[in-house]
């Protein structure tokens, strides 16, 4: 059970990564949220634009989740719906897709507090956010909660040495809630239906809030030890 558990959870990380969104798709958008806080209040801050342009992007992806449709019809929504079913099957495709929603939102949310997308720790980082974040929502039981200060350091820590492993296991965790269906209510990976319910719509909410709230932690304490 525990290596088909290993194989299950390895699929899906590696699906997630074919079809999450590149580091110049989320620059881009990004970039433009952040000429609309500029334009929208000219006199804030650094940290108030970010958080302005953080928001944003949580409820851009909010919507997306709460988009209705099945996994066809949203083939022009969501690239590389092609690429999942090919590696996992149209079941464990749905998973794969909820997650990359998880993913490429925390993805924007890294862009949009000065991570560099192109360095390999702030891509995995968003895995490691986002599907923390998502087994949190599911009530897997955890040791740390992502938006603590302690969940900065730990996930610190994973960047330096531990990532791969740390982002495997998350993911095993994941691919077992799927393959048992024990918490189909938290994790809405509904056969057929990727997005579209209002599960899909609470669990890509709580995860961009835990995601900022990381993101606003980390930042904070960078900023507070580089003034001293």
């Amino acid at each position: 059970m525990t290596a088909e558990n290993d194989e299950t959870g390895g699929r899906l990380l590696k699906a997630v990564e074919a079809i999450a969104i590149n580091p110049i798709e989320s620059r881009s958008m990004v970039d433009k949220y952040l000429e609309q806080s500029r334009s929208d209040n000219p006199n804030a801050s650094r940290q108030a634009h970010q958080e302005a342009v953080a928001k944003m992007v949580v409820k851009r992806y909010c919507r997306l989740a709460a988009t209705s449709g099945g996994a066809t019809a949203l083939a022009g929504v969501i690239p590389g719906l092609g690429t999942a079913v090919t590696m996992l099957g149209g079941g464990l495709a749905d998973a794969a897709f909820c997650m990359k929603l998880q993913v490429d939102m925390c993805m924007c949310l890294a862009a949009a507090f000065g991570w560099d997308l192109e360095n390999e720790d702030a891509r995995h980082l968003c895995f490691l956010i986002a599907a923390g974040g998502a087994l949190e929502k599911a009530g897997v039981e955890a040791t740390t909660r992502i938006a603590s200060k302690a969940g900065v350091n730990m996930l610190r820590q994973y960047l330096k040495g531990a990532t791969l492993q740390a982002m495997k296991e998350l993911f095993k965790k994941l691919g077992i809630v799927f393959t048992r269906k024990a918490l189909e209510k938290a994790l809405p990976f509904g056969i057929g239906v990727v997005i579209g319910s209002g599960a899909n719509y609470a669990l890509t909410k709580y995860v961009g809030a835990e995601a900022i709230a990381w993101f606003v932690l980390d930042r904070d304490s960078r900023e507070g030890s580089a003034s001293i």
